[in-house]
């Protein structure tokens, strides 16, 4: 039986609004993902970025490279969890080997890290989610198809669903995006500020380049690359996804044709 004989019966609405959720959740843990692998899983992008802006030479007081390295690796130790205190992260500053957290800077490190754990929780049940509606999917096309009795044409219509969801889902968030870049590309000190008034309840994030030397590390230019980074990455991978299933749609034939 071709595909074209089993009928005219469209994909419902509850399946397009289940695909398009699938694929706006997909692009949220792509990002999520994206971020842990530019703070984990990149070798030597931290020390590579503060060779390119002479990090050290900004820190209040004589530091050495190799500090500054070592307190951003316990702290995004600290913020995924492997590590419970920043208490005894120490460096060496002028000669003098000392903690190097303010007590501002440990509470607002607490607060980047539940938000941190939160997301990778979030990405968790995004998934299970994601599964859950795909479940959904496949079923209520099973039962829309369930005249024809092919396997076939049940496969070819869910690739063709969640392909047409995935793409609807992200042309709605790369207009989101692009509007962000242009923001970010004109201000984006204005953008990190908005960024932390959504995420954070209180004013520990603002810290004082004179005692807080966590913002002398972590300067504006070292965020504003790593935006750039973890776009670049998820943006690769969102494209990839696309061309999947923009092939998806050109070679697998719909049932109402």
């Amino acid at each position: 039986m071709k595909l074209k004989e089993i009928g005219n019966k469209r994909p419902g609405l509850n399946e397009k609004i289940a695909a398009v959720i699938c694929g706006i959740l997909l692009l949220i843990v792509l990002l999520i993902t994206s971020t842990q692998a530019l703070c984990y899983w990149i070798p030597g992008w931290w020390r590579n970025e503060y060779t390119k802006y002479n990090t050290p030479q900004y820190v209040t007081g004589e530091m050495s490279m190799d500090d500054a390295v070592y307190i951003t690796e316990q702290m995004l130790e600290y913020c995924i969890g492997r590590i419970d205190t920043l208490d005894d992260t120490e460096a060496t500053i002028d000669g003098v080997t000392a903690p190097f957290f303010t007590d501002r800077e440990k509470l607002h490190l607490a607060d980047c890290r539940n938000i941190f754990l939160a997301a990778v929780r979030f990405r968790l049940i995004a998934i299970l989610v994601i599964v859950g509606l795909m479940l959904a999917i496949f079923f209520s096309i099973r039962k829309r198809l369930d005249a024809t009795g092919s396997s076939d044409a049940e496969k070819s219509e869910f690739a063709r669903v969640l392909a047409a969801g995935y793409l609807k889902a992200l042309a709605a968030l790369l207009i989101f995006t692009v509007f962000i870049i242009i923001v970010g590309m004109n201000d984006f000190t204005f953008l990190f500020t908005k960024f932390h008034h959504v995420f954070f309840d209180n004013d520990l994030w603002i810290l004082d380049p004179r005692h807080d030397n966590l913002v002398n590390v972590m300067q504006e230019s070292v965020f504003a690359d790593a935006a750039i980074t973890i776009g670049s990455i998820w943006g690769c991978a969102a494209i990839i996804l696309a061309a999947v299933s923009a092939l998806i749609l050109r070679k697998r034939p719909s049932i109402t044709n």
